[in-house]
């Protein structure tokens, strides 16, 4: 257990970090605050190094409360008794407002949120989408709010960088991604750390493995070949393991660690999706680079940034037969619009490929197109919106 004196001295001590720290604003924020009377439990989750603690560090500064970093070496030894502790500082200290951070370090925390959260605001953070189903969890069904939490964004990367809605910070966006400490250092070398930490801390440290080099050989063939369609025969092959089952349990794990995003091909039929074949997306375009794909494909990097923009407020699928679409958008399972990426267009036998596989699949659904390129070309009747405005304007609308 874990002393009430150190409990203090460990919330005194983020108090002071949090204050002094300088708070950039993210959008999602303004989401969480505005539940914030709520009693249900606000769970903040996402891949590891998106944002989440600087979330709460903004709630923190906009509505006070008690803040405990569970990831402080100094609760090593916290249990779930000492949340009772927990309870008594929070009285003396005047509020109902308790944060959380990597919550998931305590056996059982669960228990406490269920008998508390009519009396306090709790707010807990986790870098796993397992967060919430463990026995325990179940419990809590009903009684919380989940927020996922992305890395930046288009528009929060000009907010980060202070820069302006133009070509070239787009493409400085396609080249860094959007992790904060990455944006904001320039230090790319720290993506490779955090596919370390994900595979190794997130996964590995907390699954009893048999293949854990091939968890991560997995992981890089994906990432490598986002936007690409995807076999469990082909990721036995690269990856030795022999078993479908295993293969899919491991791409379960990756993506429970919102490392990447499995898109299906389209199907008003679910069962039929299953069958389909399957794409996959990275949770951030800086995880492109790793690998042995060419790290200037544009084009990839410029589909996977597109997807990561429009997954926020549509369905999205793919669909292929003679002809590709990259995006099918719903609203639950019906069509409301097919979108088609392409870097630049710059043959003619670039343009008329993208321009009938979008009259095709316009047809088809009888929805309208779009195709999103970096560089405007003349596309007819359908609409070329500019990257860097298209995924602005999407998030802003």
């Amino acid at each position: 257990m874990t002393s009430r004196d150190v409990l203090q001295d460990v919330i005194s001590y983020w108090e002071e970090i949090i204050e002094d720290e300088n708070v950039i604003h993210r959008d999602i924020t303004e989401k969480i605050e505005r539940t914030l009377d709520m009693e249900e439990i606000k769970v903040i989750t996402g891949i590891r190094r998106a944002g989440k603690t600087y979330i709460l560090y903004e709630l923190y500064k906009n509505h006070g409360g008690i803040y405990i970093n569970f990831e402080d070496e100094r609760l090593y030894d916290f249990k779930i008794e000492d949340f009772e502790k927990v309870e008594s500082l929070a009285k003396e200290k005047g509020t109902k407002i308790i944060y959380l951070d990597e919550v998931q370090e305590v056996t059982g925390w669960e228990k406490f949120a269920h008998r508390a959260h009519k009396k306090y605001k709790i707010f807990v953070t986790g870098s796993n989408s397992s967060l919430m189903s463990s026995d325990y969890s179940k419990a809590l069904v009903g009684r919380t709010i989940t927020f996922k939490v992305s890395t930046l964004l288009y528009p929060e990367f000009l907010r980060f960088k202070k820069l302006r809605v133009d070509r070239a910070s787009f493409e400085e966006y396609l080249r860094m991604g959007g992790f904060p400490r990455v944006v904001l250092t320039g230090d790319l070398g720290l993506i490779n750390d955090y596919l370390d930490r994900i595979i190794y801390r997130d996964i590995v440290g907390r699954e009893s493995l048999r293949y854990p080099e091939a968890l991560k050989t997995m992981a890089i063939y994906l990432l490598s070949n986002a936007g690409k369609e995807f076999s469990y025969r082909s990721l036995r092959e690269i990856t030795g393991i022999r078993h479908e089952a295993t293969v899919k349990e491991y791409l379960s794990l990756l993506q429970n660690a919102f490392l990447l995003e499995v898109v299906k091909k389209y199907s008003p039929s679910l069962k039929l999706q299953e069958n389909y074949s399957k794409k996959v997306y990275a949770s951030d375009t800086g995880f492109l680079n790793l690998g042995k794909r060419a790290s200037d494909d544009w084009g990839r990097i410029l589909e996977n940034a597109v997807y990561l923009h429009l997954k926020e407020k549509y369905n999205v699928f793919f669909d292929k037969n003679s002809r590709e679409l990259d995006f099918v958008l719903c609203e639950n399972l019906k069509p409301v619009r097919v979108v088609n990426v392409t870097y630049e267009a710059s043959d003619e036998k670039t343009r008329k490929r993208e321009i009938s596989s979008i009259r095709h699949y316009m047809a088809k659904y009888q929805v309208p197109g779009e195709i999103v390129s970096v560089y405007s070309f003349n596309a007819g009747e359908i609409p070329v919106r500019l990257a860097h405005r298209y995924c602005f304007e999407l998030i802003k609308d």
